[in-house]
């Protein structure tokens, strides 16, 4: 025993001799040597860090994508106002999950230069789907972002999939508390008239705009099922009490040049809106102002890429967006034609992937022919949000009094060609558009068919104004703003001749007015829109216009879609 106290003395005397910064446990060589020892517990927990960070980052890497995809998608139907409860949707969402796990193997297990090429080209792909970037912007954003996925590559997949994350759960939380009605697409601006109530000693004037509808005599020229169509249409319209002017034309084959050009009487043939134009908001025209300073109630639903509801002074004025995916709801349209909208509608939202696709698209040509519709207009669903528009401005009729103007800008006949006679939709394999590809005669006869279900929809129309005293007095004014355009091009002025009867095609358009009181029946000549207007503006509006039959003249465009050149039409004789 006294021989142990004597070893503990000596350690205690040893503590008492240790420096203070020294371990007091320890001797200062054992503390030495513990300091520079590694502990198994560190030396394990450390492993596993180091190994648990990359695959972290693989993690992140292989589900990112799937996340940046459902984000578009989700973006795309919260725009649309489209209903996430339906099972075309619910396939979507896992296509698009399949196709971001297939880009997160690319990226993460395909070593680490084709990491770094591919994860900034994916990511400047997916912010030019979200703010349609033009070319050269999309090649700055894909450098700088290479040289933050280079640099800080790790930092910039975080960012990433918090990014995608947070549109996702901020979408997602903004579609579940949003009213999923069927709800109508379009918006209502503030009146700029003051005037619910127009004249009463005035009949109601009822004036609708059909995009691309073809004059009487273009469809005179054949073939055979064309002058059968032009039959039909005479015999329906003569019958119903309308005045038809067989060879109305525009001045022009473009909606944004024709439009300002007839609702200021041709004093402005040379209006000017240059190719690519989204939306134009003209200035007052005097169409609209005329209405008005005889005290019409003026209302119009229109597309909004040709905007009246601003300048011209109406007492109501709604406008839709001329391409809906809600219009696809209540179709017999399949799924999966649903989810090919879908897809073409995201990958169209790319100016830089339109642009990449139309490069092979205009190879393919020149290699002997694309059957194929392009990318451009595959997401085009404008005959089926205007077939709604039209459904809705004819339920509105039941309110119709007299003093009211009620104006209508519907996109029908246009194209693409997806409609039946009967209005129902074709399956979307079976879609064709005015300029191709395909035969040209495949193109005309779905265009028909289209101009057929026009005709069952202006059945109902006057069906609707027949119920009411004000519908049976009204006037009524159908007309076009360009021909069908179904040709090689629009009439372009360097570009390769169209044939006489494609000229036609572009520039003759129907018009046809009811007045109650006058005959029904065809009237002989040739007329512009413009001429026709200012007619009947000259006839205060109340019988239908006379104006002298005068040579067709017509604009042909440049490339950018300008108005530079004025030429003679062929003529509209067989």
């Amino acid at each position: 025993m006294r021989g142990d106290q004597r070893e503990i003395n000596q350690v205690s005397q040893k503590r008492q001799n240790v420096e203070p910064r020294s371990n007091p446990r320890l001797p200062t060589e054992a503390f030495a040597k513990a300091a520079k020892a590694k502990s198994p517990c560190i030396t394990k927990a450390k492993a596993m860090s180091t190994s648990a960070r990359p695959k972290r980052a693989r993690m992140m890497g292989h589900i990112v994508w799937v996340l940046v995809l459902w984000a578009i998608l989700l973006n795309l139907l919260t725009f649309n106002g489209y209903p996430i409860d339906t099972g075309e949707v619910a396939l979507a969402f896992l296509g698009l999950g399949a196709i971001g796990a297939v880009l997160g193997v690319l990226t993460q297990e395909l070593g680490p230069v084709l990491r770094h090429v591919l994860t900034p080209l994916f990511a400047t792909i997916a912010i030019d789907l979200g703010f349609g970037i033009d070319p050269l912007h999309f090649f700055i954003a894909f450098a700088a972002l290479a040289l933050i996925s280079y640099l800080w590559y790790d930092l910039f997949l975080t960012v990433f999939f918090s990014a995608s994350l947070s549109v996702i759960v901020f979408q997602a939380f903004g579609m579940a508390s949003a009213d999923h009605g069927a709800g109508d697409p379009s918006r209502e601006t503030a009146a700029t008239q003051q005037r619910p109530n127009g004249p009463s000693d005035r009949p109601a004037l009822i004036h609708i705009i059909f995009d691309s509808y073809l004059g009487l005599d273009g469809m005179a020229l054949g073939p055979q099922y064309y002058r059968d169509l032009r039959e039909e249409q005479a015999d329906f319209f003569i019958r119903e009490g309308f005045q038809v002017y067989p060879r109305a034309y525009s001045r022009h084959a473009r909606t944004l040049n024709s439009l300002p050009t007839l609702f200021t009487y041709g004093t402005r043939k040379d209006s000017e809106f240059a190719a690519g134009v989204q939306y134009v908001a003209p200035a007052q025209l005097p169409y609209f102002t005329d209405l008005d300073q005889r005290d019409y109630a003026i209302s119009a639903v229109l597309p909004a890429y040709f905007d009246l509801c601003v300048n011209q002074k109406m007492s109501q004025c709604r406008t839709f967006e001329s391409s809906h995916l809600t219009s696809m709801l209540d179709t017999d349209l399949s799924m999966t034609d649903r989810i090919k909208v879908f897809g073409y509608t995201i990958l169209n939202l790319s100016q830089t992937v339109r642009m990449v696709v139309s490069v092979f698209e205009v190879l393919e040509e020149n290699r002997g022919g694309n059957n194929t519709r392009l990318l451009a207009n595959r997401s085009e669903l404008f005959p089926l949000a205007s077939l709604k528009m039209l459904d809705t401005f004819i339920d509105d009729l039941a309110t119709l009094r007299r003093g009211e103007a009620r104006f209508a800008h519907i996109l029908l006949p246009h194209d693409p060609y997806i409609l039946r006679p009967d209005c129902t939709v074709k399956p979307e394999s079976e879609w064709l558009d005015e300029h191709g590809p395909g035969a040209t005669s495949a193109r005309e006869r779905a265009y028909a068919d289209q101009v057929r279900c026009l005709q069952t929809k202006l059945s109902d129309l006057l069906n609707e104004l027949d119920r009411t005293p004000a519908g049976r007095e009204a006037i009524i004014l159908f007309h076009g703003d360009h021909g069908s355009r179904i040709a090689p091009s629009q009439p372009i002025v360097d570009a390769p001749p169209l044939s006489p009867r494609e000229e036609i095609m572009s520039f003759s358009t129907f018009y046809a007015i009811r007045i109650p009181g006058e005959a029904s029946g065809e009237i002989p000549g040739t007329h512009a829109l413009d001429e026709l207007m200012a007619d009947f503006r000259n006839r205060d509006f109340a019988s239908a216009p006379r104006p002298p039959s005068i040579a067709p003249r017509a604009a042909y465009i440049d490339a950018m879609g300008t108005p530079t050149e004025w030429r003679e039409l062929p003529s509209f004789e067989p």
